[in-house]
């Protein structure tokens, strides 16, 4: 697989960091919930702007010591910033395949980040390694392929969702990645201790229904143009897509549903 490719479609482009800083731990990572306590120390592997993480160290304590870890300085950076004040936080940039702390961790999380890359294999493999003996290693992550929305949205979005799907899996991303972690795990002899479902399902008329559902048209205005570079979809189909996806929203969408996992492998 093409592990070049797929970190440079990976790659934040400008404005989707606005997704991550909305993100809490409780709303977007409860599968942690039942495992942090205080004291812990814990890894977050794809942490972005750091707005889960922070949420896991408020957790662990000041006895605790947490670690975000993600490859675009710009969002370490934001971070750690965001941050400063809390001192059991610290965030580093660069690639967990090169990270070697000087201490193992009690619980390693890596959320919504498996889908970007090309090689999950040498990722879980690397972080079963940082894992005290029976620490816990926790997935949380999609099946692209399972997406449902009610009604279907327009013929612009279905065809932009498709060749998303396909500019993702030629760059060697899996689409099923939620499907195939567990899998990945015990490879490595991680026992599956939970895998249990931790879809993002939305519906009218709950509040913040339209920010959740338009999220294809913010994915559409800013991965969508690094699509058109990449001759995926034209700039005219992309315009179109959001567009008219956007008026979908506005006037006939009725529910959503992202379908995401939670797995969890300890290493016994």
């Amino acid at each position: 697989m093409n592990d070049s490719l797929s970190k440079d479609r990976a790659a934040m482009p400008s404005g989707t960091n606005a997704v991550l800083d909305k993100r809490s731990l409780a709303a977007s990572n409860a599968n942690l919930l039942t495992v942090l306590s205080p004291g812990q120390t814990v890894l977050d592997a794809g942490c972005g702007s750091g707005a889960i993480t922070h949420g896991i160290a408020g957790i662990t304590g000041p006895t605790g010591t947490v670690i975000g870890i993600d490859r675009s300085e710009a969002l370490i950076q934001q971070a750690a910033d965001t941050y400063s004040n809390i001192k059991n936080l610290h965030f580093v940039a660069g690639d967990i395949l090169d990270y070697n702390p000087p201490y193992l961790f009690d619980v390693i999380t890596t959320a919504r980040t498996l889908q970007w890359v090309a090689n999950p294999q040498d990722l879980i493999r690397k972080m079963k390694t940082l894992l005290k003996p029976n620490g816990l290693l926790c997935v949380l992550d999609y099946d692209h392929t399972a997406i449902t929305w009610q009604p279907q949205p327009p013929a612009s979005m279905q065809f932009f969702y498709e060749q998303f799907l396909k500019w993702r899996s030629d760059a060697g991303m899996d689409n099923q990645i939620a499907i195939h972690t567990g899998d990945i795990m015990k490879e490595y002899g991680l026992e599956i201790c939970y895998n249990a479902d931790h879809s993002e399902y939305h519906q009218q008329p709950e509040t913040g229904f339209l920010q959740h559902v338009n999220i294809w048209a913010v994915v559409a205005e800013t991965r969508g143009k690094q699509m058109v570079a990449d001759g995926y979809v034209s700039e005219a189909q992309r315009i179109q897509a959001a567009s008219e996806y956007k008026h979908w929203c506005d006037t006939e969408a009725q529910s959503m549903r992202l379908v995401l996992r939670g797995i969890h492998g300890r290493n016994n």
